[in-house]
């Protein structure tokens, strides 16, 4: 009987914040293993996957969710397949497709992918991790004004060729904040303030920090302390 390879997920090199912890996975390198792990997901997980058909969705979502349950397996002393993940309430309709959670279990987590990259975080506290391709300053569009004021200004006051980079910096940690927080983009995007520059500005109630990422995309994490 062959041997099942191995899903392979490195640390991201950087220093974090107390238990905090980021794995970084490809997902073109990973998704013989993550497909023969597929039994691992529950029903829930693998008819989202299946649902999936766009490009290399399906790929990249079956290497995050396998990833995530090998980490928590691997932090708890668990088999990942027998992990119960449930959801909260939305934030928006009360309805059952709100942040994913482990009852009982003293860990958060949260994933992102783009590209070939899967980012999974886990930490002590609610966290939140996402990663953004760059886009062409033409393609950011009306998105820039669902933006905080202030965040709208800085971007439109840069060049049109600063503008992309700039914009997938401020996302990153924009959706990384919102997952954290629990609520995602339901209540829109204006809050909270997290900024477009070189250095994330720091919400009450969160730690916000940016991420290595491979040229062209931006990185974030973000931990929810209030």
């Amino acid at each position: 009987m062959s041997r099942v390879p191995p899903v392979r997920p490195v640390p991201l090199p950087v220093t974090l914040p107390g238990q905090a912890r980021v794995r970084v996975a490809s997902g073109s390198e990973n998704v013989c293993a993550a497909e023969a792990r597929r039994h691992q997901l529950d029903r829930t997980e693998q008819a989202r996957a299946a649902r999936l058909r766009r490009d290399d969705d399906p790929d990249r979502f079956l290497v995050a969710h396998v990833c995530l349950r090998a980490l928590l397996g691997e932090r708890l002393g668990a088999a990942p397949g027998r992990l119960l993940i449930e959801r909260e309430p939305c934030a928006g309709c009360g309805g059952p497709h709100g942040r994913p959670y482990l009852p009982g279990r003293p860990v958060h987590f949260s994933l992102s992918h783009a590209g070939d990259l899967v980012l999974v975080a886990l930490a002590p506290v609610p966290v939140g991790v996402d990663v953004e391709p760059e886009r062409d300053a033409s393609l950011i569009g009306d998105t820039v004004d669902a933006l905080h004021d202030v965040e709208r200004a800085e971007l439109l006051g840069l060049p049109a060729r600063a503008r992309g980079a700039a914009f997938a910096r401020c996302w990153a940690r924009k959706e990384a904040a919102l997952k954290s927080a629990g609520t995602g983009l339901v209540r829109g995007a204006s809050q909270p303030y997290v900024g477009s520059g070189l250095v994330p500005a720091q919400p009450d109630g969160h730690h916000v920090l940016d991420l290595p990422a491979p040229p062209g995309h931006a990185a974030a994490l973000a931990l929810h302390l209030g």
